[in-house]
């Protein structure tokens, strides 16, 4: 095997055991949500009047699977859907103020157990943290392994140059 192989098998055990510790977030349960529900929603919230193709080209799924999805999410007010003004064959998601605000209860309650965790790494280690992060994300858009559009909350940190 050769170092390049050895780094990228590294690199994938690195990324699974990310993964896995984001996608343990035990609150969605409380807010009755799949993963790829949440994914949606935050998607539909941070990109306002997504289309349904580009949305489920983010999301990277099937437009029947997005269809089905949607189709849930309208049925408990957090999306409604909308048929494009300028042209009506493509039809764009919206959030709703009941979406809005389980997106903020999901968010803040995220971010207070992230605090939980964090508080026992003293300032500078929090700091180091957000920045390790950050850097592991742009370099992460550099090479390609994560795309974001011009809309993703992450295309802004791909633009920062590193400290």
């Amino acid at each position: 095997m050769t170092a390049n192989t050895n780094d990228a098998l590294e690199l994938e055990r690195l990324f699974t055991d990310l993964t896995q510790a984001i996608t343990q977030n035990r609150t969605l349960d409380e807010f009755g949500l799949t993963r790829l529900q949440a994914i949606t929603l935050k998607n539909v919230y941070t990109r306002i009047g997504i289309s349904m193709s580009q949305l489920a080209d983010t999301t990277g799924i099937s437009r029947a699977q997005l269809t089905r999805l949607i189709t849930t999410l309208e049925k408990r007010d957090l999306v409604e859907r909308r048929h494009n003004e300028d042209n009506r064959r493509v039809v764009n998601v919206y959030g709703t103020e009941h979406g809005k605000n389980v997106i903020r209860e999901h968010s803040q309650l995220i971010a207070n157990r992230i605090q939980s965790h964090t508080k026992n790494l003293s300032p500078a280690e929090q700091t180091a943290l957000t920045h390790h992060l950050r850097e592991a994300i742009r370099l992460m858009v550099k090479a390609g392994i994560i795309t974001p559009d011009d809309q993703s909350p992450l295309s802004q940190i791909s633009k920062d140059q590193p400290k």
